[in-house]
């Protein structure tokens, strides 16, 4: 009772800690519910939707070469192909057709690409339309009708708004020569429908037999190879044994991934750590002089109770009682603000941006901030009582 009256009236310095404690668990706790929310594996697994490796052409040669350049002798070829079919485990090649294009007339090199899709890409695509918007390949491929899979992307990269009807002219580059082509938007997808196919959609998607109409040369840019769970290593191995002879490929691995994303999001616990403890000095600063500032000023007040016969052991606790309810308030606060903010931010992160989180309030993170500030504020008022009561209880009443 007199912990709590204590509080009452001076309920607005006790308010300033608590609000203190309350933003110092929100940063962390609510943060913190993001990045336990990221699974490496599933965010890795955004970028290998069809299998675990993903072979393509070496950027710093496409630095020093044009793609329509490459494709005129494409190190993607048939032996390559019926090698990659015969190592352990396979079960798919999915290859992946850029056609080199420029928006501008007189470009003398591609600046962009038109990519190929297949039959078996159109219930993708279809989801990813405007209500009421039917799409069919035969009739895409018949009148080499374009498809704008990221319209955002091509106003910023090629200024131009897209609309499904209109007609878009580009200078293709099939690796021999450059010439102009007027293809329809056959259709302009919705970019928010796109979700984890990101890899299977660009900004300008043709049919692939419109495709191979068009170019003379071979059109492919990647492979991605799926292998049975529990052979990647095995797989690993015998493609990079195939790929040594062929120094215009890398691979990158699902596994490789996964490594790198983890090193990642343990990079950004530090800086998170780091950033909650600098915020959260004062925190504790504001509540190490609540605790001090109350146990001095108090000093009379506490002599007067033990001399009409409170023990030092129930002074003791109706001191550390007032500090743990202030802290116990602004945990609990920053427990429901911040997971709440936590998940909030995942919901918002999921449907914009990362589609593959799942909200995990992070038990661990939360139940160390908890200890930690229980503890320290124990521990200060132990030591602070311990120095009060190193004086009689007649210099007490003097001071």
């Amino acid at each position: 009772m007199l912990a709590k009256k204590h509080l009452a009236d001076n309920r607005k310095k006790h308010a300033l800690t608590i609000t203190s404690l309350t933003l110092t668990g929100i940063l962390l706790i609510g943060l913190s519910s993001v990045l336990s929310s990221i699974s490496a594996e599933e965010m890795s697994r955004s970028g290998f939707q069809r299998g675990q490796f993903i072979i393509q052409i070496r950027d710093e040669v496409l630095r020093n070469n044009s793609l329509e350049q490459m494709q005129t002798v494409n190190p993607f070829t048939k032996d390559l192909k019926d090698s990659l079919s015969g190592i352990t485990g396979m079960e798919a090649i999915t290859e992946y057709h850029y056609l080199p294009v420029s928006a501008e007339p007189g470009a003398e090199e591609s600046d962009a690409a038109v990519v190929g899709f297949g039959r078996e890409d159109m219930d993708l695509l279809q989801s990813c339309t405007a209500e009421g918007t039917l799409l069919e390949y035969d009739i895409l491929t018949a009148n080499d009708q374009i498809i704008i899979g990221r319209p955002d992307d091509l106003e910023k990269d090629l200024h131009i708004q897209a609309k499904t009807g209109q007609t878009i002219t580009l200078k293709v580059f099939d690796g021999t020569a450059g010439y102009h082509r007027t293809f329809e938007i056959g259709a302009v997808l919705d970019q928010s429908k796109i979700g984890n196919h990101g890899d299977k959609i660009d900004m300008l998607m043709l049919p692939l037999d419109a495709m191979n109409d068009l170019a003379s040369c071979d059109t492919t840019w990647q492979y991605t190879v799926r292998v049975l769970d529990g052979a990647e290593a095995q797989a690993e191995r015998e493609i990079e044994q195939l790929l040594q002879n062929i120094p215009e490929l890398s691979m990158t691995s699902l596994s490789a991934a996964v490594a790198q994303n983890e090193n990642f999001i343990q990079g950004m616990k530090t800086v998170l750590m780091t950033a909650a403890a600098f915020i959260g000095c004062f925190a504790v600063m504001n509540l190490v002089n609540t605790i001090l500032t109350g146990i001095i000023t108090r000093q009379k007040e506490f002599a007067l109770m033990r001399s009409v016969g409170m023990s030092r052991k129930q002074l003791s606790a109706m001191v550390r009682c007032e500090s743990l309810i202030t802290v116990i308030t602004g945990l609990i606060l920053s427990l429901i603000i911040g997971g709440a903010i936590g998940n909030i931010l995942c919901s918002f992160l999921k449907k914009r941006l990362m589609s593959y989180l799942t909200y995990q309030f992070p038990i661990g993170i939360a139940v160390l901030y908890c200890v930690c500030v229980v503890c320290g504020t124990l521990v200060i008022t132990g030591a602070a009582l311990g120095y009060q009561n190193r004086a009689s209880l007649i210099e007490q009443l003097h001071r």
